[in-house]
């Protein structure tokens, strides 16, 4: 019981790291490649599962996926698609249904946003460091394992 109010401590403060996190990737995704978060999350759910041979992506797997409404989703889809960054299909098996494909103007931006993905967590972590926030949390933050003795 004593260590509730650490392990409460240790989530207000991923919290609040997960809404800068999500707040810088949102602004430098609009400027670097002119996406938002969903619409850069969805052209990664869709080449994930292209790059795993899970089949051509359906609207349906892909709303699970990102965490919006079927409609929400097909508007999403719509502006993609508007945007030259996928193409549609009617699938080959269920003539009701469409599949998904990126296209290389979605791959280059898929390239370009990883990298400010991963300054934006860097650049959280080092601010979370100098801040002198607890130790364990960083090392958790940084993908240090405890076993190793290389966390906090």
């Amino acid at each position: 019981m004593s260590d509730d109010p650490v392990m409460v401590e240790r989530w207000s403060t991923m919290t609040g790291v997960h809404r800068r996190i999500e707040a810088r990737i949102e602004q430098d995704l609009r400027r670097r490649v002119g996406l938002g978060s969903r619409e850069f999350c969805a052209l990664g759910e869709l080449h994930r599962r292209t790059r795993t041979r899970e089949g051509a992506p359906h609207l349906g797997g892909l709303a699970d996926a990102v965490g919006l409404s079927p409609s929400a989703t097909s508007r999403l889809v719509a502006r993609l698609h508007v945007q030259g960054l996928i193409t549609l299909r009617t699938a080959r098996g269920d003539r009701r249904s469409v599949e998904l494909e990126l296209t290389g103007a979605a791959h280059d931006i898929l390239r370009i946003g990883t990298t400010v993905l991963h300054q934006a967590v860097r650049d959280a972590v080092g601010q979370l460091g100098a801040e002198g926030a607890d130790g364990h949390l960083l090392g958790y933050l940084r993908g240090e394992s405890r076993d190793t003795g290389t966390s906090g």
